[in-house]
């Protein structure tokens, strides 16, 4: 399995355009962003019951944080290209799927 720089290199050219908020603020709002994903997985889990959420908001609130993700990555690697950062970002991103794949234990034959 690879992550493509694709993947990430057209929201970062974006954000590179538009977005001027100081990378703490946006270290804040992608704590925010990250509560929510964590309460949408807590209803979806049925751990609120007097909460209820659309049927996704689990996927929603998680693409909230990887864009709040990237939004921080662009401000704090300005020096960098959005090209640039989305090469690393895919090659990071491999090289941790690599070394957690490695962990897992094998699968029992049936």
């Amino acid at each position: 399995m690879s992550f493509p720089p694709e993947a990430f290199v057209e929201s970062l050219r974006t954000f590179a355009l538009h977005e001027r908020m100081d990378p703490l603020m946006l270290l804040c709002k992608l704590t925010e962003e990250c509560g929510e994903l964590a309460e949408a997985v807590l209803v979806a889990r049925g751990f609120k019951p007097h909460k209820t959420l659309e049927a996704d908001a689990a996927i929603a609130e998680a693409a909230d944080v990887l864009m709040c993700l990237l939004l921080l990555l662009g401000r704090l690697y300005p020096e960098r290209s959005p090209d640039q950062l989305a090469a690393l970002l895919a090659a990071q991103a491999d090289a941790k799927l690599a070394r957690y794949v490695a962990r897992q234990p094998a699968l029992p034959d049936l």
